[in-house]
C-alpha cells in the first residue's frame, strides 16, 4: 500500500454533525460578492480578504489572549466527549480536547501516520487477506495531568467503544468495527478482541478483517486517539495471553455508568483528563458557557503547530444578533451565508464602519428536511417524494437569502470534491424536484394513498386526509414535524402546511429548542414521534456513506440518522467502501450511482448549499478560513496581536 492515500478524515470526525441553525447558501454565481467592489489592499490592517494557504504560526508568535465563540442559545449539549451525540456546537470544544491520533490529515489534505505520535509502523498482509498494522508510539506523550500515555490507552479507546458495557451506557459502540473479532467482542461471545494485540508498553497491533478490505479510507479508520483508562475505568487492566486483548473483571457497566455518566462528575460531561491542544477549564450548561485553556503538556501537531491563544470561551448569542455582537466586538467572528447580510457587512467593512477581515469558502453543510424512514407515513418513499414536490425550494431560498441560495438535488455540498467532479453528470441525471402539485398527488396515488378515513375512495374537495392500508389497518397521511424557531422555519411553517393540504397530507409542526430536537432525532429516552426534522447537517470532506446508510441496528440513529433501510443504497455504499485507496475514478462512478439512489429514495429533502463568508476580528493573525474546517481548526494556527 502507498505511504499516503487519498485524503480523508480521522475515524472520530467522519460522522455527519447537526448544526444549530439553518439558512440558505450563496450560489456560485455570487460566491465572491465583490465583482463590483474595490479590492482591499493585502497590506491593509483591516478589510482584507484572506486567501493565504493555512500554515503554522511563526516561531515568535505571542501566546495569550482570549477567543470568544458565539453559540446559539439552547444548542449546547452537556457532552464534552465523543461517543453519544453528533452536535456540531459541541464538536469544536470536543475536538480541541482530543489529540494524538495515530494518523492525521496533512495540510495538503492527504493522510499519513503522525510522527509526533508514531515512532514506527509496519504493515503486513496475512494469508486470509486481512492486514495487520503494528504500531510503536513515542514514549513522551502525556495526558494533561502529567501521566504517561501508553499502548493500553489506545487499545482502551477501541475496546471500550466496541464493548457491550459501553453500549449499555447508550454509547456508540462501533469504534473497532473494521477490525477482526469486533462482533464477537461486542456481543460477548469471546472475551478477547482478536484483532488487537498488546506487544509492549508502547507497542500494539490492529488487524483489519479481510471482509472489510479493500477499504477506501483504511488509514482514517484506524487513526485512533487514546482514552485515559486509569481515569475512566479505575482498576481496569488490558491483558493479552496470545489470542487478543481482553479486560480484567474490573471493567463493568456499573463502573462506566459511575465514571462516565454521573451528571456532576461524569467524564462524559466534565472530562478532566485530555491530551489535545486544549483542556477543559470550566463548563456550565445552565449558562451555556464552556471555557478551554491551553494544555501545557501538548507536544504539538505533526508539523510542530501548538496553540497560541490562551483561552477559548463560548458566548450564547441569539442568532438574529450574531452580527450585532460581532460588530460590537463581543465575539471574535461571524459566519453567514445569506446574500443580503454578506453585502451589507462587506459595505460596512469597506467604509470602515466595521473593523474586520474575512474569508470566503464553500459550505460544508446542507440544510434539509430529514425524514425518519422507519415508521409512519415517512417510511414510504412515495410520501417523501411527494413532500419534495410541494416545496418551491427556489422561491423559499430566494425569500430567505435574496436569491443567493444554491439548490442541490443530492446529499452533497459545494465544497465536496467528489460532487464538484461529477456535478455536471449529476445535474443531467438526477430528478429535480420542482414545485408540482400534480406530480406530488401522482406519487401518492401510485403508492396506494387512495383511501379516506372510512376506507372508501379518497375524493378531492371532500376528504381532507389521504389514507393507505398498511398491515391491515388504515394509516393517515399525517407527518409530525420537529423544528427550531428561525427565519427559515418560520417561513416554512407559513407556506408548506397549506401546500400539504392540497395533496391530502397534513403537516403538524412542533417548535422546540435544539437540544430537544437532537434528542428526538436520536431518540434518546423518547419514543419515535416525529417523521421529519428541519436540520442543518455538516457533511465531512470524505464521508463514510457506508455507515450513514447501513441498516444494522448499531448504526441506526447515531450514524444512520435517516433510519433508512434500502438494499440498493446499502449495496452501493458498501462497494464504495471496498474501492482501493487512491482509485478515485472508480469511487466517483459509484458516488454518482449513490447520489442517484438517494435522489430516488429521498431520505431527506436537501434545500440548499453554497458559500460561507467568515468575518473575523483583525486582532486574529494567521486565522485562515477554509473549507472542511471550522473555527476550531482555524484557531489552532492563529495568534492574537492587539
Amino acid at each position: 500500500m502507498k505511504k499516503k492515500v487519498v485524503a480523508c478524515l480521522l475515524a472520530g470526525t467522519m460522522a455527519m454533525s447537526l448544526t444549530a441553525c439553518g439558512g440558505g447558501g450563496v450560489s456560485s454565481n455570487s460566491s465572491t460578492g465583490k465583482e463590483d467592489r474595490k479590492e482591499s489592499s493585502a497590506d491593509s490592517e483591516v478589510g482584507v480578504e484572506q486567501t493565504a494557504e493555512p500554515q503554522a504560526p511563526p516561531e515568535d508568535a505571542p501566546v495569550g489572549g482570549q477567543f470568544v465563540v458565539q453559540i446559539t442559545p439552547g444548542s449546547l449539549s452537556p457532552d464534552m466527549m465523543n461517543g453519544w451525540s453528533a452536535n456540531a456546537t459541541n464538536t469544536g470544544f470536543i475536538t480541541l480536547m482530543d489529540g494524538y491520533g495515530l494518523t492525521t490529515t496533512m495540510r495538503d489534505r492527504t493522510i499519513d501516520w503522525d510522527p509526533v505520535v508514531v515512532k514506527s509502523h509496519e504493515e503486513k498482509e496475512n494469508e486470509d487477506g486481512s492486514i495487520t498494522y503494528t504500531v510503536e508510539i513515542n514514549d513522551n506523550l502525556k495526558w494533561n495531568d502529567g501521566s504517561k500515555i501508553t499502548a493500553k490507552d489506545y487499545l482502551f479507546y477501541v475496546m471500550m467503544r466496541s464493548s457491550k458495557q459501553y453500549a449499555e451506557c447508550e454509547g456508540d459502540a462501533t469504534a473497532g468495527v473494521e477490525l477482526e473479532g469486533f462482533s464477537e467482542f461486542l456481543d460477548g461471545s469471546k472475551k478477547e478482541f482478536t484483532g488487537l494485540r498488546l506487544l509492549g508498553d508502547y507497542k500494539f497491533s490492529m488487524t483489519v478483517a479481510a471482509e472489510n478490505l479493500p477499504n477506501y479510507y483504511v488509514l482514517g479508520n484506524i487513526g485512533f486517539t487514546p482514552l485515559p483508562m486509569a481515569a475512566i475505568a479505575p482498576g481496569t487492566d488490558i491483558i493479552d495471553d496470545g489470542n487478543g486483548c481482553y479486560f480484567n473483571d474490573k471493567f463493568t457497566t456499573e463502573v462506566l455508568r459511575e465514571t462516565l455518566l454521573d451528571p456532576d462528575t461524569g467524564f462524559r460531561y466534565k472530562r478532566p483528563v485530555v491530551c489535545g491542544p486544549y483542556q477543559l477549564k470550566s463548563v456550565d450548561i445552565s449558562t451555556e458557557t464552556v471555557e478551554l485553556e491551553i494544555n501545557k503538556e501538548y507536544l504539538g501537531a505533526y508539523d510542530g503547530t501548538k496553540p497560541h491563544i490562551q483561552t477559548i470561551i463560548s458566548k450564547p448569542v441569539a442568532t438574529e444578533t450574531w452580527r450585532d455582537e460581532f460588530e460590537k466586538g463581543n465575539v471574535d467572528f461571524y459566519k453567514t451565508s445569506k446574500g443580503e447580510t454578506i453585502d451589507s457587512t462587506l459595505t460596512k467593512v469597506e467604509d470602515g464602519t466595521v473593523k474586520a477581515n474575512y474569508g470566503v469558502v464553500p459550505q460544508d453543510q446542507v440544510n434539509e428536511f430529514r425524514f425518519a424512514c422507519d415508521f409512519g407515513p415517512s417510511q414510504f418513499a412515495e410520501v417523501r417524494r411527494a413532500f419534495a414536490y410541494i416545496i418551491d425550494r427556489d422561491e423559499l431560498n430566494k425569500q430567505l437569502t435574496g436569491g443567493y441560495a444554491s439548490v442541490v438535488d443530492c446529499v452533497a455540498t459545494e465544497a465536496m470534491a467528489d460532487y464538484q467532479a461529477t456535478k455536471d453528470q449529476l445535474e443531467s441525471e438526477l430528478t429535480h424536484y420542482t414545485y408540482d402539485i400534480d406530480k406530488a398527488k401522482q406519487e401518492l396515488i401510485d403508492g396506494g394513498w387512495t383511501l379516506n378515513e372510512s376506507g372508501g375512495e379518497f375524493v378531492e374537495g371532500k376528504d381532507k386526509i389521504r389514507y393507505k392500508e398498511v398491515d391491515g389497518e388504515l394509516m393517515p397521511l399525517i407527518l409530525k414535524w420537529a423544528y427550531r424557531e428561525g427565519d427559515d422555519t418560520n417561513l416554512y411553517n407559513t407556506v408548506i402546511p397549506p401546500e400539504a393540504e392540497k395533496i391530502g397530507m397534513k403537516l403538524e409542526g412542533t417548535k422546540m429548542d435544539f437540544a430537544q430536537l437532537v434528542n428526538q432525532l436520536n431518540r434518546e429516552g423518547v419514543d419515535a414521534t416525529y417523521n421529519v426534522f428541519s436540520c442543518g447537517v455538516v457533511l465531512p470532506e470524505f464521508s463514510s456513506w457506508w455507515y450513514f446508510f447501513d441498516d444494522a441496528p448499531e448504526r441506526m440513529g447515531l450514524w444512520n440518522y435517516y433510519r433508512v433501510s434500502d438494499p440498493e443504497l446499502k449495496s452501493i455504499t458498501q462497494e464504495m467502501r471496498k474501492v482501493e485507496p487512491g482509485d478515485t475514478e472508480t469511487y466517483r462512478k459509484l458516488f454518482v450511482e449513490f447520489e442517484k439512489e438517494t435522489n430516488k429514495e429521498m431520505p431527506g429533502v436537501v434545500l440548499s448549499t453554497g458559500t460561507d463568508y467568515w468575518f473575523y476580528n483583525p486582532k486574529l493573525k494567521n486565522f485562515v478560513p477554509r473549507a472542511y474546517d471550522n473555527w476550531w481548526g482555524f484557531v489552532l494556527d492563529a495568534y492574537i496581536e492587539e
